[in-house]
């Protein structure tokens, strides 16, 4: 799971105070505006006297002796931009040095962007469960409906295998990986993966699926996650709260706003958060003082 996390940190906003998707008390910022997106059709070309380098840079980056071997190689790669990912994709399913792999990921995510995701989408089926994981997380972060239907195929195989290999944390990273990406397409077919994970892991993950559920806002993403808020279990209630500030229409409100007199406090800040969501469109506020969410959630419950 290392080279998972790595990749997540390197490709996804963090959870932290300063994260800018979930804003500070006060800040009433909305996600960054979508732009139109040229999708390429192919990976540019290593022109003929620059392929020998390219190889040469590839297996430095690999099997890099010295991190200032690493840095080279890391850095020309990157300088190479988008041509250099095929080869790194390459690599990265021959590779099974974890460390190597982590250095071929970090530059793949500084090559690839929004333009690259259906480039990518056929690695979602590669034999090399790493370069699955990779390609359908690094996807998941630029939503593209038209990998709805590849992500659900790699979902779905995900989901066999995990079950064979019950104790492979790779395999469950595969499934989260598959789910995120499916949801971020405008698919529902990853939102049980999706609420467990958010029940188990908000704090590290909640910046990605949050930025994800953007896919599903609808009324059956609402049905879901208002089922979940009817759970008896604490955390199921924040997740589902949690769920709602990303994919809830206003149809949830009734359900939501009860919650707002929560005496719990992690509970009340969900809240709060579900009904930005919901109305305004506005990011979670993180580490919201008692005080301040009780002066908060009064404001919610007049207008809401």
């Amino acid at each position: 799971m290392k080279h998972l996390l790595l990749a997540a940190l390197l490709t996804l906003p963090c959870t932290s105070a300063q994260d800018p998707l979930f804003k500070q008390k006060g800040d009433a910022a909305k996600p960054a505006a979508k732009v139109e997106v040229v999708h390429a059709t192919e990976w540019p070309g290593i022109p003929g006297d620059k392929a020998a380098t390219v190889k040469t840079d590839v297996e430095r980056l690999r099997k890099a002796g010295t991190p200032e071997m690493a840095e080279q190689a890391d850095a020309a790669l990157a300088a190479a931009g988008p041509m250099v990912a095929p080869s790194l994709l390459a690599a990265m399913g021959k590779e099974r040095n974890v460390e190597a792999r982590l250095r071929i990921e970090a530059v793949l995510d500084r090559v690839t962007g929004a333009e690259h995701t259906r480039l990518l989408a056929p690695f979602f089926a590669d034999k090399s469960r790493e370069v699955r994981t990779w390609a359908l997380s690094r996807c998941a972060a630029f939503p593209d409906k038209a990998l709805q239907k590849s992500a659900e195929d790699a979902l779905a195989k995900a989901k066999i295998a995990a079950e064979k290999e019950t104790k492979d944390d790779g395999a469950q990273g595969e499934v989260y990986a598959a789910a995120l990406c499916a949801t971020a397409a405008g698919s529902h077919a990853g939102l049980d993966v999706i609420a467990r994970t958010a029940v188990a892991d908000w704090g590290k993950k909640g910046a990605e699926i949050r930025a994800a559920l953007d896919g599903v806002r609808d009324g059956e993403s609402t049905k879901f996650a208002v089922e979940l808020l009817a759970k008896d279990d604490r955390k199921q209630k924040v997740a589902a709260l949690n769920l709602l500030a990303g994919c809830g229409t206003k149809d949830a409100l009734a359900q939501v706003k009860p919650y707002l007199d929560n005496t719990d406090n992690s509970i009340r800040i969900a809240a709060i958060n579900a009904m930005r969501g919901i109305v305004d469109g506005d990011l979670p506020i993180a580490n919201l003082p008692v005080f301040e969410a009780i002066e908060l959630a009064k404001k919610w419950k007049e207008r809401g």
